[in-house]
């Protein structure tokens, strides 16, 4: 068990470049990045750099951002990266499974909808470079992006929001999205687990920095997706060791540190953290967390594939003009499917009135 101290800091206040620059200086960011630099042997235009924000969960503009990371902060932190020599920088996502279900959702598209500009760095999609890659343990045979596979310093930079099948979805569960597989929910919740994927990705490409986008955040039943009645956290979270700042970020939303069992797994491969918290530790005003037993009551649900992707389409918001359905049969057919769709989505939004 690693006997180091990690550092998880957490700063509030109503400017979010400010609160992000305080996270960078009080973890010593640069001088993580530097240690990484100096051990690799390589120049700094040379030296890769990859950050992974929420991208794919991005079904419409937003400002402020609530189920995506948002452009701005992850650009910001792109820019203070370049003013210190380092050239070679990619922000990286996979498709997902919206692309199930409408059109147009490769990585490049969405990001440059959601407002990334690719000034300093290069927008990849994983989905589109990938590549066979033997994980070991419970994955095996797998598929991995080369430009995730190959950086040198890999950054989790990850919107705050509750999960029903985790109870939270941070900077460990942002990493799932590396996978190249666009239907992850068949591949990871159907025919095998989302958890051990991650944590057998963590295994096998470390992680070296979290950030926690919690300026504003989604909470209740359908936080990983969608909230109308987003909450303004105000909040920026960070630190060298994901789990350590995952846990601290479940402690702000009310949770035990390493709830839902993807942390939990990851706690027993690579040990629970020791946690130095710098800053605002208190719980979040007018939290919602996802109620208990939500997750055990998905993880037998998904198992039903057919009915949780068809559910899932209906209960997805998305901006049509942009991203359109795809829906198959005769015109009619889809006529019904369309007016169940908004049925549904008027319930939730019902639901989230309330939460």
């Amino acid at each position: 068990m690693d006997s180091k101290k990690y550092r998880v800091v957490s700063i509030s206040g109503e400017d979010k470049f400010d609160a992000l620059d305080k996270v960078l200086k009080e973890t010593d960011f640069f001088g993580i990045l530097n240690e990484h630099l100096k051990a690799s042997g390589k120049k700094k235009k040379d030296f890769s750099i990859v950050i992974k924000p929420n991208i794919m969960m991005c079904y419409k503009k937003q400002d402020p951002t609530v189920v995506y990371t948002d452009p701005g902060l992850v650009e910001h932190l792109i820019g203070k990266i370049a003013e210190k020599g380092f050239l070679k920088i990619s922000v990286v996502d996979a498709q997902n499974v919206f692309s199930n279900w409408f059109e147009n959702r490769d990585v490049l598209t969405v990001a440059k909808y959601a407002g990334y500009s690719e000034k300093n760095y290069k927008i990849v999609d994983l989905t589109e470079e990938k590549v066979p890659y033997d994980y070991g343990g419970t994955s095996g045979e797998h598929y991995v992006g080369p430009t995730w596979r190959d950086a040198d310093f890999r950054i989790s930079f990850a919107k705050n929001k509750t999960h029903f099948a985790c109870y939270s979805t941070l900077a460990v569960k942002n990493i799932y999205g590396t996978s190249p597989e666009p239907n992850k929910f068949l591949e990871y919740h159907t025919k095998r687990e989302y958890h051990t994927i991650t944590v057998d990705i963590l295994k096998n490409f470390q992680v070296h920095f979290g950030i926690i986008d919690a300026f504003w955040s989604s909470d209740g039943i359908m936080g990983l997706k969608t909230d109308y009645t987003p909450k303004n956290t105000k909040t920026i979270i960070g630190g060298e060791n994901i789990i350590a700042v995952d846990m601290a970020a479940n402690k702000k939303m009310g949770l035990e540190p390493a709830a839902g069992n993807l942390l939990e797994l990851a706690v027993k491969e690579f040990g629970k953290p020791e946690i130095e918290i710098i800053g605002d530790d208190s719980v979040y005003k007018d939290w919602d967390n996802v109620p208990p037993f939500i997750d055990k009551i998905s993880d037998v649900m998904e198992e039903l594939y057919s009915f949780s992707n068809f559910f899932g389409f209906l209960s997805s918001e998305m901006d049509t003009a942009k991203f359109p359905c795809k829906i198959e049969g005769p015109s009619i057919w889809r006529k019904i499917i369309l007016k169940l769709r908004r049925f549904i989505l008027r319930i939730l939004m019902l639901i989230s009135r309330f939460e």
